[in-house]
């Protein structure tokens, strides 16, 4: 899938041009913005509208898709989704339904460890984790060698420049180990 991406590594210094009320406003959302992000990329690959992430900040705490302590719900994810007018459901994805939805052209939104480490580090837990929250990623493809599933490509975002990860391949056995299991798929309404 050919799924654009966005970053969560901003110019902290343009945040009037981002549309926000401050530098800490932009900064805050810099480290709480992977969820709405994901859903950025999934909704301008399947409608072609580009919108600005703060706007679709603001659409998602009016309907109250976010939460300080557990960052972005995903059923309220798929309650902003449905406002841009594509249908989704919260699921236990096994890796076969990844594969299933990504063949039929919808695109999994899942909750993983940090950039598929074992755990967050020190400076990660200390700047950008919540209390309960995790982390969100866009599957965007797999690879299969021989018949074999042997992973997933996914657009990983990020406040850290060096983990800004564009259809990255993740092995089978890291992903499988690192990925929650959770997670959502947001696809077109049928005509």
């Amino acid at each position: 899938m050919q799924v654009p991406f966005y970053t969560q590594h901003w110019n902290l210094d343009d945040w009037l041009n981002l549309g926000f009320s401050s530098r800490a406003d932009a900064e805050y959302w810099e480290r709480s913005s992977c969820g709405v992000l994901c859903l950025r990329m999934v909704i301008e690959f399947m409608t072609g509208r580009v919108i600005p992430t703060k706007e679709l900040v603001d659409e998602g705490l009016k309907i109250g898709a976010y939460g300080d302590e557990v960052g972005w719900k995903h059923d309220g994810l798929i309650a902003l989704a449905k406002l841009h007018e594509l249908g989704g459901r919260r699921y236990m994805l096994k890796l076969d339904d990844l594969v299933s939805a990504l063949d039929h052209g919808q695109a999994p939104i899942i909750s993983i460890a940090w950039a598929f480490k074992p755990q967050p580090t020190l400076k990660q837990q200390l700047k950008f984790w919540k209390k309960y929250g995790g982390h969100l990623a866009v599957v965007v493809g797999y690879k299969r060698e021989n018949g074999k599933l042997t992973g997933f490509f996914v657009h990983h975002t990020s406040k850290l420049k060096e983990e800004n990860w564009v259809s990255c391949f993740i092995p089978r056995s890291v992903f499988h180990k690192r990925y929650t299991g959770r997670g959502m798929v947001v696809k077109r309404f049928e005509a």
